[in-house]
């Protein structure tokens, strides 16, 4: 699939979105076994990995994208990548909502099993120039540009921080009144990191959605992670390891562990070397 609207010839600043199904190495397998029946029942006809990936990207695509002017998505195997005009932020948030709010109502109503796997997804998103390009061998536009190699790998680190919507600086800024305004939006700062691919470190937050049922959880680890996450910049280790730990037990929340190992990591193998309270995704 790949739909283009109206798309400016030269370079220009847009909203990068990537969303990626997770889990879905198991989802294939079963259905590459022929362990997906159609509706549900056991049957010789079996619905296929592709049959599923494009119900979903089908559902998502549409309605993500076809309904607005001056838009690109394109489908890459189990992932969407979606540009968007700069000046369609609030569009991007709610349909990112309607999304997310159709995935949860979904796997509330299904009682799992092969015919019926629940649907997880990551999503990593940001802001920066990007170029469209007509490749004459398959007769279509693409989208190049570090922008969106840089949605792709917030994505592709957002299962690290335990977290569904990863966004970096770049866009929270452009947002941060939409999602102040709106209850059903929320946010919680996350790390400083240098992707990999990438030299200048990036800033990256957790757009946090009611729908999600840990949402109230999230938002009440804000105030223990950020006196951690200074702790940590300041290399006092031994002290942010313990606050991350115990963010780790009390909400259950991956990122507490994840960084109480950084912290134990550091102690060890940073001793006389300087800290800027940034950490190297493309070497650790």
């Amino acid at each position: 699939m790949n739909h283009v609207k109206q798309l400016p010839k030269e370079k220009s600043n847009r909203i990068i979105l990537f969303a990626d199904l997770r889990d879905s190495t198991n989802i294939l397998l079963n259905f590459e076994q022929g362990l997906y029946p159609q509706n549900g029942k056991n049957s010789d006809a079996d619905s296929s990995y592709e049959e599923f990936i494009h119900d979903v990207h089908e559902k998502t695509y549409k309605k993500l994208y076809l309904l607005h002017e001056n838009t690109f998505a394109e489908v890459y195997g189990d992932g969407i990548l979606a540009v968007f005009p700069e000046n369609n932020a609030k569009y991007v948030l709610e349909n990112i909502y309607q999304l997310t709010n159709g995935m949860r109502s979904y796997n509330d109503s299904i009682r799992e099993d092969n015919a019926h796997p629940k649907i997880n997804m990551g999503v990593g998103i940001t802001m920066g120039n990007v170029t469209f390009v007509h490749y004459l061998f398959d007769n279509k536009d693409h989208c190049v540009g570090g922008a969106v190699h840089e949605a792709a790998r917030i994505e592709g680190v957002s299962r690290l921080y335990d977290a569904r919507v990863l966004i970096s600086q770049h866009f929270f800024n452009f947002i941060k009144d939409y999602i102040n305004a709106d209850s059903r939006f929320s946010f919680r700062f996350i790390d400083q990191v240098v992707l990999k691919g990438f030299q200048k470190p990036v800033s990256l937050y957790e757009l946090l959605l009611d729908n999600d049922p840990r949402f109230e959880i999230k938002k009440k680890s804000v105030s223990a992670y950020n006196q951690a996450y200074g702790l940590y910049c300041n290399s006092e280790w031994k002290e942010a390891r313990e606050i991350f730990l115990n963010i780790s037990r009390e909400f259950g929340l991956g990122i507490g562990s994840v960084m109480a190992e950084r912290c134990n990591m550091m102690a060890v193998n940073n001793q006389g070397l300087e800290w800027k309270g940034v950490w190297d995704l493309t070497k650790k």
